[in-house]
């Protein structure tokens, strides 16, 4: 991301992670940890489930290689660590819901009460000085890691939309501590956006040589936690070696636009017909857009151009030091205009 940023870290880390897609696939295989085509899971043949696994083994390899890890960085790895192997029982058994929250709020009370790390301030949200939560924000951080989580998960829908939409978090991150100085973070960050670049070229089939891999939710899990746990220290000042704020809160909301707006979306919409929020479905943003006539590339290719341009924004707010309440009117004003795209698309999709 910067000079002063050595390239063998990057090195390492896409090696590792190359190096575990290849070493786990036969695995995947021997213990059936495969996704299999069924009536909402429509692609072809059975697929191993080890990207997850192969992209936090990359990142845990670059991080113990690279740096000096302070004390949250290590918490981090051993809480991620947990929840790639809940995800994985998950993947492979599909664990009930409960099970499943007990897991996460375990892994998550690692980070938490391990580094006393969580959110407390979410900044001038509404112009009449700092909201501070003080102890309330352990239950605000539990919410915030569950509802990561459950974002990327339910973006996770077709080929390389999960990995690219954490790559631009990722990346947004990085870029926001590179130009504020905070070279661990930057480093932690950078290095988690390049984990993704070998398992979204197995994802995609980009090369022959390449044998197809999904996420799992041992993906999404660890990159729900994962970026929630970067804000996290970049948006409260007590975690930052300058003690002040790298990024501001409601900025995170621009870095991670795309998954929460269609979190968000699918899940009020459930509520209101009566359904479970958290039951699976395929009316997510990109099915819609598929319905509407786009390909599956095509719907990847606007989907990360959209959430590029929402980061961007996000980014340039951030680094003009935007008040915070002017900040939330403009993401609810890209929110609004998600809602209208949506609205469009299911129009489509129901003339088609």
């Amino acid at each position: 991301m910067t000079q002063s940023m050595s390239v063998l870290p990057i090195l390492i880390v896409l090696t590792a992670t190359a190096l575990m897609l290849r070493l786990m696939h036969p695995v995947a295989v021997l213990i059936d940890l495969l996704d299999k085509p069924c009536v909402r899971k429509q692609h072809t043949g059975s697929v191993p489930l080890i990207g997850g696994i192969a992209v936090f083994g990359g990142l845990a390899v670059a991080m113990l290689f690279s740096a000096e890890l302070a004390l949250h960085s290590r918490l981090f790895l051993v809480s991620a660590a947990m929840m790639v192997f809940i995800g994985m029982l998950d993947d492979k058994y599909d664990l009930s819901v409960r099970i499943r929250l007990i897991g996460q709020f375990i892994a998550a009370s690692v980070i938490i009460f391990g580094g006393d790390l969580y959110i407390s301030n979410l900044g001038n949200l509404f112009g009449l000085g700092n909201v501070d939560m003080g102890m309330a924000g352990i239950v605000f951080t539990y919410l915030a890691v569950l509802a990561a989580m459950n974002a990327y998960n339910m973006i996770d829908g077709i080929d390389g939309l999960l990995g690219s939409m954490g790559v631009i978090s990722f990346f947004s991150i990085g870029l926001l501590a590179a130009l504020n100085g905070h070279a661990e973070l930057q480093l932690i960050a950078t290095l988690a956006g390049f984990a993704l670049f070998p398992f979204l070229f197995c994802n995609l089939s980009i090369s022959k040589h390449c044998r197809k891999v999904f996420m799992g939710d041992a993906g999404s899990m660890f990159v729900g936690l994962a970026v929630v746990w970067l804000l996290t220290l970049a948006t409260q000042s007590q975690f930052t070696s300058t003690q002040t704020v790298i990024i501001s809160p409601v900025t995170s909301l621009w870095l991670v636009a795309i998954p929460i707006m269609d979190m968000v979306t699918i899940m009020v919409r459930r509520a209101i017909n009566g359904k479970n929020p958290t039951s699976p479905d395929r009316d997510h943003i990109h099915h819609f857009y598929i319905r509407a006539g786009f390909c599956q590339s095509q719907t990847l290719a606007i989907l990360c151009g959209q959430a590029v341009v929402l980061a961007v924004i996000g980014v340039v707010l951030n680094q003009l030091q935007t008040p915070a309440w002017a900040s939330l009117l403009l993401f609810l004003g890209a929110y609004t205009v998600y809602c209208y795209q949506f609205k469009i698309l299911r129009s489509k999709a129901v003339q088609s």
